[in-house]
């Protein structure tokens, strides 16, 4: 099915005659729009933005360019060009999702987004809309899902820019529908680490050590630690950078081992479905080595709870250490 194009040749319109109402269902981007600023500002708009007149107040309704829009505003461009797509603004929603789906220019969850404003404020069934954009029902629900998972504050900083919607999707979605994280939790993990420059890769190692790792590696993300914290899970900054002249060689050897332990087992889980298993020889030695290590794992788990639970009742706890001679919990270690 095609878009209809209600004039093929380009328009302008006055900046301050667009309607915003979709602004919110699209993603910022704060480094792709100073690249897109620098290029208007030496070329102008070369794109059209896309919108659809609404036939209520006759006003035109931006759907795509609303980082051109914004970037036509701090320069003061007072006329920009535009695309008028669908007979309407419902025409042109369901243009736009059909349009970029296929060209997989729109998110997940800017899709979910527009899908949402179609089925509450626009009346679209999920039958309807699967039959007018070519989806299954269980397309589009899966997306209203997506969105009645997200609290307000998450998906805020989701949309703005400021957490990226990857480091949720594939870091915090798994853990809060799997072990029915609460939604103030994941709020608090949110606003603890938003802002501080953190990678995707190392959001997603923050949030299983969030999530997964005990009272003491949570309460040093919420207190603002977090660079300490992902150099720690990651091995960039060990215990071995921080050793303590105090303890025997052997008392060292044995800290070394869980540490590698912690490390090894963070690794092996996230990379577990990316291994290669057609290899014989390849999986005759997984064969052996996950044989041992399941014939001595209840003993061994039941050895690391009893020294866990030991070390919590002593004043060598890690709640007493300082936070950058934090053991790092079996569960959150690994490396992405």
């Amino acid at each position: 099915m095609t878009c209809p194009i209600k004039d093929v040749a380009m328009e302008t319109i006055e900046l301050n005659s667009v309607d915003l109402r979709f602004e919110h269902t699209r993603h910022k981007d704060a480094d792709i729009e100073r690249r897109l600023l620098s290029s208007i500002m030496q070329q102008d708009i070369l794109d059209p933005l896309q919108i659809s007149v609404c036939k209520a107040t006759q006003r035109p309704v931006l759907l795509d360019g609303f980082k051109r829009y914004r970037c036509a505003r701090k320069l003061n461009i007072n006329i920009i060009p535009v695309h008028c797509i669908g007979e309407n603004v419902v025409d042109g929603v369901l243009c736009l999702l059909r349009r970029e789906s296929e060209r997989s220019g729109l998110s997940i969850l800017e899709q979910a987004g527009l899908i949402e404003e179609l089925h509450k404020n626009y009346g679209l069934s999920i039958y309807a809309m699967a039959s007018r954009l070519g989806r299954s029902p269980s397309w589009i629900s899966m997306r209203l899902g997506m969105l009645g998972e997200l609290s307000a504050l998450v998906r805020g900083k989701i949309m703005s820019g400021a957490f990226p919607a990857r480091a949720y999707m594939y870091g915090i979605k798994g853990f809060t529908r799997v072990n029915r994280i609460s939604s103030a939790r994941v709020d608090a993990f949110v606003e603890a680490v938003c802002g501080k420059g953190i990678s995707t890769r190392d959001l997603s190692v923050l949030a299983k050590a969030y999530f997964t790792g005990g009272p003491t590696i949570e309460r040093m993300i919420l207190e603002g630690d977090t660079h300490r914290v992902v150099k720690m899970l990651t091995g960039k900054s060990g215990i071995g950078s921080n050793r303590d002249t105090t303890l025997t060689e052997d008392r060292h050897s044995f800290i070394n081992d869980l540490e590698m332990i912690a490390n090894g087992m963070g690794r092996i889980v996230e990379n577990r479905t990316a291994m290669n298993m057609a290899t014989p020889l390849f999986m005759h030695t997984v064969t052996i080595w996950s044989a041992i290590i399941s014939k001595n794992l209840k003993a061994f788990s039941t050895v690391i709870k009893e020294l866990h639970d030991l070390s919590r009742r002593t004043d060598n706890c890690p709640d007493a250490l300082q936070s950058g001679n934090q053991p790092q919990a079996d569960s959150a270690a690994g490396t992405h």
